[in-house]
């Protein structure tokens, strides 16, 4: 066997940047909590567990809310990538 000229190097690491995330994107996030959160309780009301009628219809409310918001969302998310 040969002695050959063996150089060892450590390997190179490729370390993706720090993402800076921009307000838009912020706002997104925002929306998308606000969203599941709203979400969640209108349909816990709408299901009629607690409460009466008028409990039910404010869930309703609070359902159409939540999907505007996602729909808010979307259009951020759209407006940003053009």
């Amino acid at each position: 066997m040969e002695n050959e000229d063996v150089v060892i190097q450590r390997p190179r690491h490729h370390k993706r940047p720090k993402k800076e995330y921009s307000i838009i994107f912020k706002i997104r996030q925002i929306l998308n909590v606000l969203f599941m959160v709203i979400g969640v309780i209108g349909a816990v009301m709408y299901s009629g567990w607690i409460g009466d009628g008028r409990i039910e219809m404010m869930g309703a409310v609070l359902a159409v809310i939540a999907i505007s918001m996602k729909m808010a969302e979307c259009v951020l998310r759209f407006l940003n990538k053009g």
